[in-house]
């Protein structure tokens, strides 16, 4: 089992568990595809995580729901609801950053790479 998340948007909490390791690896590959991997750095703004996801194809969209959310068993805390996209009418862009949340809380420390480099620019792999 995951490691346990909480996520508060918006005055309400939402919880649930990190994926698997194969889920994560996932989410970062599509992550790094979409161009999604500087949402996942500090100091974001949820305007900025907002447009981001936005910016998805429903595709990517709807996989990333599956792997962060549906897997994650994220729930409003205050009744257990589990977290869909109709939970957040009038305020649609809360599910998408609540999804973008999740997605960091799983493959957000992919950024402790670049704590031997500055910004990871310098990290050099090792090919054996």
């Amino acid at each position: 089992m995951g490691r346990r998340i909480e996520i508060e948007i918006d005055g309400a909490t939402y919880s649930g568990v990190t994926a698997s390791a194969k889920d994560q690896v996932e989410m970062l590959q599509i992550s790094a595809q979409a161009g999604l991997l500087p949402l996942l750095g500090e100091g974001v703004t949820p305007m900025g995580i907002t447009v981001a996801m936005a910016s998805l194809d429903g595709g990517k969209t709807a996989r990333l729901k599956e792997l962060c959310i549906v897997k994650g068993k994220i729930v409003r805390d205050s009744d257990g609801v589990p977290v869909a996209e109709n939970l957040f009418q009038d305020a649609a862009h809360n599910f998408l950053l609540l999804l973008g949340r999740a997605l960091k809380e799983n493959v957000g420390p992919f950024w402790q790479l670049s704590e031997q480099s500055e910004n990871g620019a310098g990290a050099t792999p090792t090919i054996p």
